[in-house]
């Protein structure tokens, strides 16, 4: 990827990388310094965590933990306390496919592939704030390696707003993705959106049926679509390891000579539909080459239809912060509030 064009990656962090991968000693003092005037404390610890095996000089390694972890606490309690107010951050669900030569890839190796493609063009994502804290992106439905999507979807939280327009953005990631994985789709949305998998209701699947099996796969069909109860037992000791796949998979029928099907999602995200296609067609899953996902199909975003109940909170939550700082004389009151703020990543049907 880094051959599709020089890293617009923030310039302290492009430093810190070739210090990693040079045998040289830097100028500690200038590096850390310019990392914090580009308050990137927390950005610089983590890229120093991820490389460190790759490291050609390991004491080197040590002695920049050593400097660059007071700073990244530091920061990571000044961002956990202005959370709330910073209005700065953007959040985009964008859509994408996988197929062709990236079917091989799994959940963590898109997952990583899309970091290192907003890395490099120099896209600051927000880090969480769990007690290490990681990139902002996720929230997306399993996919497997073996099986493509024609419309996966992934949030991704950016430090603040890009300059680029959507098209632009879209233009530049594709150039760096390898081949088989394209972005389509990009939508901003607000911060407090719903994530995809609390929305998600049925995932449409299409598999092309070789001719040589075609025979035995529609005699399996039939029968399944007889049946008033199909049971699964996924082998495991695990609380609903068995499950009726006849409820989970609602609709299955024939478009020429490709199979076309719907498996119900919430709780049964995380299963593996090459198993579950397995289980009801007596097929070893590794023999099932081409099974794809053409769409998702949502439930409206309850949130997005409640701006009211969140937009005023935050509104609130400034003017008491400028008002704290102003030295005023008001004196704020506690008082007790039965609906909560949740913020959170959120969906759009497609």
């Amino acid at each position: 990827m880094e051959e599709q064009g020089c890293s617009l990656e923030p310039s302290p962090l492009l430093a810190l990388r070739g210090c990693l991968t040079r045998a040289s000693t830097p100028d500690l003092d200038r590096m850390i310094s310019a990392i914090a005037e580009g308050h990137l404390e927390e950005e610089a610890a983590e890229c120093l965590r991820a490389s460190r095996r790759e490291a050609v000089d390991q004491a080197l390694v040590q002695l920049l933990a050593s400097r660059l972890a007071p700073l990244a606490a530091k920061a990571q309690q000044r961002r956990e306390a202005f959370w709330h107010l910073d209005t700065r951050r953007q959040l985009v669900r964008f859509s994408y496919a996988k197929e062709g030569s990236a079917l091989s890839f799994d959940d963590g190796d898109v997952h990583a592939l899309f970091l290192q493609a907003f890395r490099l063009e120099g896209l600051v994502i927000v880090l969480d704030l769990a007690k290490r804290p990681r990139p902002l992106l996720g929230g997306g439905l399993p996919l497997p390696a073996g099986v493509g999507g024609l419309a996966e979807t992934l949030d991704v939280v950016f430090k603040k707003e890009p300059a680029e327009d959507s098209g632009t953005l879209m233009a530049r990631l594709n150039r760096r993705l390898p081949a088989g994985l394209r972005i389509h789709r990009w939508d901003v949305l607000p911060a407090y959106a719903s994530q995809v998998i609390d929305l998600a209701l049925l995932s449409h699947w299409r598999w092309e049926v070789p001719s040589a099996d075609h025979a035995n796969v529609m005699q399996r069909v039939a029968l399944f679509l007889e049946a008033s109860l199909w049971p699964w037992d996924r082998g495991t000791s695990k609380a609903g390891a068995q499950l009726d796949l006849r409820r989970l998979v609602p609709e299955m029928q024939w478009d020429e000579d490709a199979l076309v099907f719907s498996s119900c999602m919430g709780i049964h995200q995380a299963i593996n539909p090459l198993k579950m296609l397995g289980a009801i067609l007596d097929l070893d899953p590794a023999a099932i080459v081409g099974l794809s996902r053409t769409r998702v199909d949502l439930q409206p975003d309850p949130r997005l239809g409640q701006a009211e109940r969140f937009e005023p909170k935050l509104k609130n939550m400034y003017e008491d912060a400028v008002l704290l700082g102003g030295g005023s004389n008001i004196v704020l009151v506690d008082e007790d509030d039965d609906e909560p703020i949740r913020l959170g990543p959120q969906s759009e049907t497609d």
